[in-house]
């Protein structure tokens, strides 16, 4: 239909301005302390130079993309995913970089993956079957051994931090690693670890969108462990999104199969000396807006800061404005807010806590401090392509590598389309009525 712009829609305009400065108002309150607070703990930090005498290093960044139902028959959709990645290494003598030639073997083009997936639905066992196995071809390895490392790890950490000093009772098995977990009130999900479809939570088989999500988070994880499985050493491994953990109340066990892979990769970064780092350039983050102008405001434009986002446990301290938002910080993470240029928004990322804690942290919170300055400096560093000032170069690359456009949509659907008819299939029965009847 067209819309006209007419009195009828500048009333809507209006009323939902009215509902976007209520809420507004009713939280500026809150909003004003957490500024007070947030102020007095924001770091303002000198760049590094372009050209410096620093160690150098290598980084990579991973995207994904895909396009979802790309052909639908009835109750039938196939949906294409890709996922890419961009690596490489710092040359400070020089103020460049330099592009790794590496291309792990889950690699189907130099750069990353393209996969097609089948979803019937209300066939849920087909479908989680699809999962397993989608997960075991692209990461390598069975869900019910990530599950159970990742459980293992839980267990472990919550009795060092309640035992410290005490020796680890074995934790080879589930049975062990359940009593081990009683003894300190660690809740986990009664069903087995392995049986996946009764406790982790997955979208309904009739809701495909839900699934082509899980699916592509399962390939960008995939690449990461393929990079962090490597030759080569990366110091910091970029994401693009955040660490959020769909946990339920009372629970320290993830409920998504993507987050275990997702607890999986952090845990081997640590291992590896390797730095996870996700980025979110839209975030649900409460009025980041209004941060942003009032301390572009104080600060000035350029100014370059972070400031760690605190949280009760550790800081005694929670913002107002996330009192309804538990999931920022993300279980297991690290979250900081941060600023680089003008011209990007203001940004969040957030770090594993293992990694965190071993990195970052210290008692002495002068050599904490430091610890900040330069791994701000070092992406800070990262950020400075003209192309792209103020947000990551390789992150940029993965999404310009990763993103399937309208036009290469379509053609990989009539491409695949032209496969089934030489199959001997009626093409009609694969394009949407609304195209046959010229509707779309």
């Amino acid at each position: 239909m067209q819309v006209f712009f007419d009195r009828t829609l500048e009333n809507e305009f209006e009323k939902i301005y009215s509902k976007f400065k209520s809420i507004e108002l009713n939280a500026d309150e809150a909003y004003q302390a957490d500024l007070s607070y947030l102020t007095k703990k924001l770091q303002i930090f000198d760049p590094s130079p372009s050209l410096c005498d620093r160690e150098d290093f290598n980084s990579a960044a991973i995207d994904g993309s895909g396009a979802e139902s790309l052909v639908s028959l009835n109750d039938i959709s196939i949906h294409l995913l890709t996922a890419a990645f961009a690596a490489d290494t710092t040359n400070f003598s020089m103020g460049t970089t330099k592009k790794i030639d590496i291309s792990p073997p889950v690699c189907t083009y130099p750069e990353g993956i393209t996969r097609l997936i089948l979803l019937r639905e209300d066939k849920k066992t087909e479908v989680w079957d699809e999962f397993k196995d989608f997960i075991l071809y692209n990461y390598k390895e069975n869900l019910s051994e990530v599950v159970f490392r990742v459980i293992k790890d839980i267990v472990e950490t919550a009795y060092k931090q309640k035992n410290p000093g005490d020796p680890l009772p074995k934790l080879d098995k589930e049975t062990s690693i359940r009593m081990a977990a009683a003894t300190m009130n660690l809740n986990l999900y009664k069903d087995g670890f392995d049986n996946f479809s009764s406790w982790m939570v997955s979208p309904r088989a009739n809701a495909p969108r839900g699934w082509f999500e899980q699916f592509r988070e399962v390939l960008e994880y995939s690449v990461a462990n393929a990079l962090l499985n490597s030759k080569e050493q990366f110091k910091y491994i970029f994401l693009d999104g955040s660490m959020n953990m769909l946990m339920s109340p009372g629970q320290k066990q993830p409920r998504l199969a993507s987050n275990y892979l997702l607890r999986d990769i952090n845990l081997k970064a640590v291992e590896k000396k390797t730095c996870i780092v996700a980025v979110s350039k839209t975030t649900t983050f409460p009025f980041i807006y209004r941060l942003a102008q009032d301390l572009e405001k104080s600060l000035g434009m350029e100014k370059k800061w972070f400031i760690r986002i605190p949280t009760e446990k550790r800081d005694k301290y929670t913002l107002n404005v996330l009192k309804d938002r538990p999931h920022i910080p993300p279980a297991y993470g690290v979250t900081y807010l941060f600023h680089f240029s003008s011209e990007v928004p203001i940004l969040r990322i957030d770090f594993d806590e293992k990694w965190w804690l071993e990195n970052i942290y210290s008692e002495d919170k002068m050599k904490e401090k430091e610890n900040e300055f330069e791994i701000f400096q070092d992406i800070d560093w990262l950020a400075r392509d003209v192309r792209y000032y103020g947000y990551f170069f390789d992150l940029a690359f993965a999404h310009n590598t990763t993103i399937v456009r309208f036009s290469d949509r379509d053609d990989v659907a009539d491409r695949l389309i032209d496969y089934f008819v030489g199959k001997g299939e009626n093409p009609k029965m694969f394009i949407h009525p609304r195209k046959r009847l010229g509707l779309m």
